[in-house]
């Protein structure tokens, strides 16, 4: 391992970021502490206050770019053609991510900040990027919709999408017999989105014009 003066500060918070990732990715949130992080990286654990605030925000950063990863193949989908088609495929890379990089998908989730402390402004700003993709598509769905029930109806999604994946890693589908998630998935967007379009509907409609007239 190069020594401290070797590596720039931006260098060094990319070592630590990939050391949790990799440790997560083998121990699980559990056994991560900066002692640990500090050890892999071969340096003293003090280095690590140099560059974050503490052990939150430097699992807070490696949760970033978890984000990162899944707003980047969110925003490809937002360009489909289909609204109904995009939100389906952001739906999909949702549950590939959950699949594919499990422990890191899991520690998004279940960090809680020690003491309650309270989730910086930055970090807020990436979490309600990935629900304003949703809300925009939703709006290219029904342009009727209120601000509000676009909101309600991109959180109602995130939800149970969550579900499913949480069950499916869980091995807790297997209660309710041989299930694709991608076919549930696939059946939760179509119903819910089918409804939803419907239900949020305030255009006039024709009779209600006539008898306006």
């Amino acid at each position: 391992m190069a020594r401290r003066n070797e590596h720039s500060k931006p260098e060094l918070r990319a070592l630590a970021i990939g050391t949790v990732r990799t440790l997560v990715a083998e121990q699980g949130l559990e056994k991560l502490s900066v002692r640990e992080v500090a050890r892999r990286l071969g340096y003293a654990p003090a280095m690590l206050y140099h560059l974050f605030d503490n052990l939150d925000d430097l699992i807070l950063h490696v949760n970033a770019d978890t984000l990162d990863t899944l707003l980047d193949r969110m925003d490809a989908a937002a360009t489909m053609e289909n609204p109904r088609a995009a939100l389906t495929a952001m739906a999909h890379h949702y549950l590939e991510l959950s699949r594919a990089q499990t422990p890191l998908w899991q520690l998004v989730f279940e960090h809680r900040m020690n003491q309650g402390a309270p989730v910086p402004a930055w970090y807020q700003r990436r979490t309600r990027s990935l629900f304003l993709m949703v809300e925009q598509q939703l709006e290219r769905l029904a342009p009727w919709a209120t601000e509000r029930e676009r909101l309600l109806g991109a959180r109602t999604l995130w939800g149970s999408l969550h579900g499913i994946c949480v069950l499916y890693l869980g091995d807790k589908l297997d209660v309710a017999g041989d299930v694709d998630p991608r076919e549930m998935v696939d059946s939760l967007l179509r119903h819910y989105l089918a409804d939803w379009s419907a239900t949020t509907d305030h255009r006039p409609r024709a009779d209600q014009k006539g008898a306006r007239s």
